[in-house]
């Protein structure tokens, strides 16, 4: 009886260290700490949800880092231009923008989009959500994606 109460107390220590020694797998796609070549989904406008109407698509922003070259979509129309950032300082400055002129149903929120951008002096990366800032207040925040979950296909597109 001693035995089997050693065996039973060895193989709970055993479990108990097996298990505290266990290797979790980082989760790459998670730990973003660039806003370089990633896919920005729009998640708010001044601390506000956009209120996208039915019938459009998600906005999204993304920096290409070879080119320094930024582009996008609205919601409606498409945009691009060039950006100079600086990781170390996390200051950002997006310039010679420009963008497509489909009519839109809530062109309000596509011209607040595209002042905002012209205005962004900063950002900050806080797990997969980024932030751009301007004159020190949080302009636009967006969570970071992929091309895949990102809804920019066209019904007419489709078929």
């Amino acid at each position: 009886m001693p035995t089997s109460k050693f065996i039973l107390a060895a193989g709970l220590l055993l479990a108990v260290l097996m298990s505290a020694c266990t290797i979790k797998p980082k989760n790459i796609s998670s730990e973003v700490d660039t806003f370089k070549d990633a896919y920005w989904m729009l998640m708010s406008i001044e601390g506000q949800s956009p209120q996208a109407p039915n019938n459009t698509r998600t906005a999204y922003i993304r920096f290409e880092e070879n080119e320094n070259d930024v582009h996008g979509f609205t919601g409606c129309n498409k945009f691009f231009g060039k950006y100079e950032g600086n990781e170390e300082e996390q200051t950002l400055k997006l310039s010679q923008l420009g963008a497509t002129k489909m009519m839109c149903p809530n062109i309000e929120l596509e011209n607040k989009f595209m002042r905002i951008l012209e205005n962004v002096d900063s950002y900050r990366i806080s797990d997969n959500i980024l932030t751009l800032y301007a004159n020190g207040q949080a302009a636009a925040t967006f969570m970071t994606g992929t091309e895949r979950s990102i809804d920019n296909e066209v019904e007419d597109e489709l078929h």
